[in-house]
């Protein structure tokens, strides 16, 4: 069963670069450790059970599925993940949903502190990526692969939303319906001229949005071909804050 957003994943040209800026947004960041397979990260845990996967490349690697989008899309917010209890049985609804989605595979990351994190996870490819997420569930127990510091000088305590550009709300919507058990909720975006679903999942939600018209952002986003997650929204104690595009490398971001 799907539990809940995992993580969503931000696509970094220099990771450490990335690390200190957001650090000056008021977030504990900690190194995450080095994939096999030419990609490391920094995570940033939340109180809520996710994370933000800050990923960069420390070797080319043009066979991994966010090296194009990094470098041919302009990276960002490229992708999200959701956390199962029983991966086997939610890739199948995927599969029977229509979605083209990898075989189960076994991933990990070494630690910084030499630890072996492992997980099975799947990856969802050509017009599903982005807007349906890929899934994982641990074989090492999950607090070794999560962030342990939680706490956060912008108070931010969890994600809230994340937002996603298409133009078939529909289609992605009642995909995530099928898999998840939820029921989309209509909603419109007056800042974004844009209307579409919102789905529940766990305690945070998926919002599915279509432009309404050639003239606002989210169809320009879309004529740019930026990566299909438009937005995200976290919990905060704190103050609220939307920020700009150039202080979060290329992410659209809210604390709520």
């Amino acid at each position: 069963m799907i539990t809940g957003i995992d993580h969503i994943v931000i696509a970094v040209a220099a990771l450490e670069r990335a690390i200190e800026t957001y650090r000056g947004l008021g977030f504990s960041v900690v190194e995450g450790g080095k994939h096999p397979y030419g990609s490391y990260n920094a995570l940033i845990g939340f109180a809520d059970g996710s994370y933000i996967e800050l990923l960069g490349f420390y070797e080319d690697s043009p066979e991994h599925p966010w090296w194009d989008l990094l470098h041919e899309r302009g990276g960002g917010l490229v992708d999200f993940c959701l956390a199962t209890d029983d991966i086997r049985a939610d890739h199948a609804a995927m599969r029977a949903a229509g979605v083209a989605c990898s075989d189960l595979i076994e991933g990990g990351r070494a630690r910084p502190d030499g630890y072996q994190v492992k997980w099975i996870n799947c990856k969802v490819d050509g017009e599903w990526q982005g807007l349906i997420p890929f899934i994982i569930e641990d074989v090492t127990p999950r607090r070794e692969r999560l962030p342990k510091q939680t706490a956060h000088a912008n108070g931010v305590t969890g994600i809230e939303r994340v937002s996603f550009a298409t133009d078939d709300v529909a289609r992605y919507a009642g995909v995530m319906a099928a898999v998840t058990g939820a029921a989309g909720q209509p909603v419109r975006d007056e800042a974004l001229m844009a209307s579409g679903s919102r789905l529940a999942v766990g305690g945070q939600a998926l919002e599915y949005l279509a432009p309404e018209s050639g003239d606002g952002p989210l169809a320009a986003h879309l004529a740019a071909n930026k990566p299909a997650p438009y937005r995200v929204r976290f919990k905060t104690t704190g103050e609220a804050r939307r920020f700009g595009l150039g202080e979060t490398e290329g992410v659209r971001l809210e604390l709520i």
